[in-house]
């Protein structure tokens, strides 16, 4: 399911470029249940060893976008949307009823007005689909060697790709409905993507690597319905892998 929060501001929106933790920040603050709130942030759902917290976001989308260079901000021009997707419809009935709530919030000190909501609920009916990321798809892997850790961060040009993205979408599938589907067939092929579409952003400290762009997917409909719901690989709660049907 998808929760879109249009938002209106008197002028232009200048944030830092690096404003993903502020986002995470102004949606847990929306959560007016502090048990489901605090459960989400401190611990999610915990398989063989990880946490999935079962919710993505989008960037900050506005009707135009540019960097200005004197203040080493992002400026958006209102109106702004953000979308935020869960395959628990309880995470965002919540929000939505935060975001109403409230009214008015701010982000990184901004003052933004909550003017309108809406819900959707895209339906996965065949094997195969295209999506539009709204925030970069994160696909990694750690090693360790000479007494270190380093992470490696996939291009969806690579195989290694495809077959991580498959693995944590069946590990989604299990927490979500306690059986484990096939990921045999499943593939994610690079539609429109350029080298301009990576993107290096920072989550509070850590650098993260991700790609923009447009992918087909193809395989067990129950998975593709879950990258629809819950975001494509991982670290989707910081504000990545959130995607939306192209029709």
């Amino acid at each position: 399911m998808q929760l879109t929060i249009f938002f209106s501001a008197p002028g232009p929106v200048a944030l830092p470029v690096q404003y993903g933790h502020l986002l995470q920040g102004l949606i847990y603050r929306q959560m007016d249940n502090p048990v489901l709130r605090s459960y989400l942030h401190e611990h999610g759902f915990v398989l063989e060893k990880r946490r999935f917290k079962l919710f993505t976001f989008s960037r900050l989308m506005g009707r135009a976008a540019r960097f200005d260079r004197s203040s080493g901000s992002i400026v958006l021009d209102p109106p702004l949307r953000l979308v935020i997707c869960s395959p628990i419809p309880f995470i965002l009935q919540e929000l939505g009823t935060g975001f109403l709530r409230q009214g008015r919030v701010h982000l990184g000190g901004v003052p933004l007005e909550v003017k309108e909501m809406a819900t959707a609920a895209p339906r996965v009916t065949g094997r195969s689909i295209r999506v539009r990321m709204l925030s970069p798809v994160v696909v990694y892997s750690t090693f360790s060697g000479e007494g270190r850790k380093y992470t490696y961060y996939y291009s969806p040009f690579e195989p290694r790709f495809s077959e991580l993205v498959a693995g944590n979408l069946a590990k989604k599938h299990l927490l979500v409905h306690g059986r484990r589907a096939s990921t045999d067939g499943f593939a994610i092929r690079p539609l429109r993507v350029e080298d301009r579409d990576l993107k290096v952003t920072y989550y509070k400290e850590t650098v993260i690597k991700g790609w923009m762009g447009e992918y087909e997917l193809s395989g067990d409909p129950d998975l593709l319905q879950l990258a629809l719901d819950t975001g494509l690989g991982s670290k989707n709660s910081q504000g990545y892998g959130c995607c939306s049907l192209i029709i």
